[in-house]
C-alpha cells in the first residue's frame, strides 16, 4: 500500500483553502508530502544511487552509502518504498537476496530533480 505523496496536508501549509474563489492563489500544498519524503537525510542520495543502477542489492546500497548505518537504510528504504518510489524484490535464495530499483514515479522523480539542480546551480 503506497502512501499519498502528493497529498493536501491538513495544516493548510500555503492557506490555498481560506482563499476566496476568485482570487489567483497558487497552491504548494501538494507538494508537501513529497517534501517530507525526499527531504529526509539520505533519501536523495539513494534515489540517485538506485537510479543509477538497474538493480541494486541492499549490500551494495550499504557500501555505497558508507557513512550511513544499516538500521537508517532500512528506514529510508521502508519509506520510499511506501511512498512507491522504489521496489522491493525479495528472491527465496541461500542467503536471502534483496534488490532495489526505481519504479516510473521513482524515475519520473528522479529526472524531475535533475531540473531543479540545473535551476539550482544556475542561482
Amino acid at each position: 500500500m503506497s502512501l499519498p505523496i502528493l497529498s493536501l496536508p491538513a495544516e493548510n501549509a500555503c492557506g490555498c483553502a481560506d482563499a476566496k474563489p476568485n482570487d489567483a492563489v497558487e497552491c504548494m500544498c501538494p507538494a508537501t508530502g513529497l517534501v517530507q519524503i525526499i527531504g529526509r537525510k539520505y533519501a536523495l542520495r539513494l534515489l540517485t544511487v538506485i537510479g543509477e543502477r538497474e538493480n541494486v542489492r541492499f549490500n551494495d546500497l550499504k557500501m555505497t552509502m558508507d557513512d550511513m548505518s544499516s538500521s537508517t537504510l532500512t528506514i529510508r528504504l521502508a519509506e520510499l518504498e511506501r511512498a512507491g518510489l522504489i521496489n522491493r524484490q525479495t528472491f527465496s535464495e541461500t542467503p536471502p537476496r534483496v534488490e532495489y530499483n526505481l519504479t516510473p514515479e521513482g524515475r519520473e522523480l528522479r529526472h524531475n530533480l535533475f531540473s531543479l539542480s540545473k535551476y539550482a546551480t544556475r542561482k
